[in-house]
């Protein structure tokens, strides 16, 4: 729930705070004209603070409180309500004379809460929040006679109340409400039902199993599908997993519509539809639709369904899929290639370079530098320099992994790229070898950066070198006009003093008076406590 804003949070404090003389003496404070601007605010968590205001003895007031209580409900999610549920409770009695009368309410009080009927079941499910079981109690046996839906959120939230007595009422006024003209009310508090899953009170289990049966009901299919369009993500999700999950003649319908949705997640629930419940035309024209998807995991349901129904064309369809975008989808062509039909994968990616620019450029080169050797960055090496910055970050990677030492020097070029990727790429390779480059040339790249991206990352890799190497540096780097860098370098050196004594290199004559040097020219950015124990690694090393 988000908090209230200062605006609003002004008003509650003006509402709540004591009248002064004047203020008395004229009636100069109208608390029903502020509870009418909180109910406005469209600020549910306001709620809390202006719900005891509905027990006043002023009935403008009372009345004021209760239509902006029920103003600010209607605009809550049932996951809202579960925050509410807890915050009610916890309402101070201490907080005000209005708060202290919420706090000592009884039931007897409840038609008070009834006195304005468009108000009464946002009320009343209020005061199925109160911290007394009496008054819980009498506040749900209010709402199981209401029979709009309002009151569905509140019953299913007192399904796991700690009293058994309330527990029993909710319980049966809830299966009271299993039936199809419930079915929307259901699909829009499908969160609070699911919350009833981790629930330890009671076993709701064949509660919950009532419920997704009666969505999944012919009577409710229209309402069901009709919920598959939902702006709420969780509501869409649970609606077509129950859609999904339900063996009726639309399924075909409910899975296109899933493949189509924009949730990866519901898409790949649909993926894995398909592999279990269709066959034939239908199947292979889903999976055409699968196969274009831009979420791998939908791409490599589509990959496994076809080596499982061993497919005529299943070596077309795994070697294509060697030159998918996706490491993952890469692997696992070549993974069943090696028990289907073995064959020698880097030849094919060598081909795949050697034959023109193949149909994905990005994937040869990857594929190359997954299974290649290190000879094969020749076919690589020109790609470092290609017009789009996805290339050459690729191809960085791959010579990495193929032959990283053979080539420190293009590193080191690709750490200034214009594209924060590709100099990322270039940190990675340089990073597990610090000991083939030199400070001072990492130096010039930091200072000469004509990116922030490329000045953090080499003094990311300034902090790797050896660590009487990386200190100096890092205090050179305090200097820094960008304010994100020096504040890097200072974290750096914290962190350099943190893990000193994890190598006991002893510095030579020239990195002690170097050191020193820079630790005096940049003594006022550092505070007393750093610079001693800068000072006191170099004495005691």
């Amino acid at each position: 729930m988000r908090p209230t804003s200062p605006d609003t949070k002004a008003l509650i404090d003006r509402l709540n705070g004591p009248s002064g003389f004047w203020e008395t003496l004229r009636a100069s404070r109208d608390e029903a004209d502020l509870l009418n601007s909180i109910g406005d605010s469209h600020e549910p968590a306001a709620i809390v603070s202006i719900l005891p205001f509905a027990l006043s003895t002023k009935r403008d007031v009372a009345k004021a409180a209760a239509v902006a209580v029920h103003k600010l409900a209607l605009e809550m999610t049932s996951t809202q309500f579960a925050w509410l549920d807890y915050a009610v409770r916890e309402i101070s009695q201490y907080s005000g004379s209005h708060s202290y009368a919420w706090h000592k309410m009884s039931p007897e009080q409840m038609p008070l809460l009834e006195r304005f009927d468009e108000t009464s079941v946002s009320l009343s499910g209020m005061a199925s929040f109160h911290r007394s079981g009496y008054v819980r109690q009498a506040a749900v046996e209010r709402l199981a006679l209401v029979p709009t839906g309002a009151e569905l959120p509140f019953l299913i939230l007192r399904l796991n109340d700690w009293v058994s007595n309330v527990r029993d009422v909710a319980y049966e006024a809830v299966g009271a409400r299993l039936t199809p003209e419930y079915a929307a009310r259901f699909i829009a508090n499908l969160a609070l039902v699911s919350r009833l899953n981790e629930a330890g009170r009671a076993d709701h289990q064949e509660l919950i199993r009532s419920i997704n049966e009666l969505l999944q009901s012919d009577a409710c299919r229209p309402t069901l599908l009709e919920s598959l369009k939902s702006n709420d993500r969780f509501i869409r999700r649970a609606s077509f997993r129950l859609a999904l999950n339900s063996t009726r003649e639309d399924l075909p319908q409910v899975v296109s519509r899933a493949l189509d949705d924009r949730d990866t997640i519901i898409r790949l629930w649909a993926a894995q539809t398909v592999s279990s419940d269709f066959t034939g035309a239908p199947l292979d024209q889903l999976l055409e639709v699968m196969k274009r998807d831009r979420f791998m995991p939908v791409r490599r349901e589509a990959l496994r369904i076809d080596v499982r129904r061993r497919i005529e064309q299943l070596l077309q369809e795994l070697r294509s899929a060697l030159l998918d975008t996706h490491a993952s989808m890469r692997e696992e062509a070549r993974y069943h290639l090696r028990t289907i039909a073995p064959m020698d994968v880097a030849a094919f990616y060598r081909d795949s370079l050697l034959a023109g620019p193949p149909t994905n450029i990005y994937a040869a080169i990857c594929g190359l530098g997954e299974t290649g050797i290190p000879v094969d960055d020749r076919l690589i090496v020109s790609y470092v320099s290609d017009r789009a910055a996805k290339i050459r970050g690729a191809a960085v990677r791959a010579l990495a992994r193929l032959n990283a030492k053979a080539h420190v020097e293009l590193f080191l070029s690709a750490l200034t790229d214009e594209n924060s990727n590709v100099s990322r790429q270039a940190l990675k390779a340089l990073a597990g070898m610090v000991s083939a480059v030199t400070g001072e040339k990492v130096w010039t790249i930091f200072v000469s950066a004509p990116k922030g991206h490329v000045k953090r990352n080499a003094l990311s890799l300034l902090q790797r070198l050896p660590k009487w190497d990386s200190i100096y540096y890092l205090l050179k780097a305090m200097r820094d006009s960008d304010e994100a860098v020096a504040r890097m370098s200072r974290i750096g050196i914290q962190r350099w003093l943190l893990r000193f004594n994890r190598t006991f290199s002893p510095p030579s004559g020239d990195q002690i008076a170097r050191v020193k040097a820079r630790l005096e020219a940049c003594s006022e950015l550092l505070d007393e406590k750093t610079r001693e124990e800068i000072l006191f690694s170099i004495k005691i090393s």
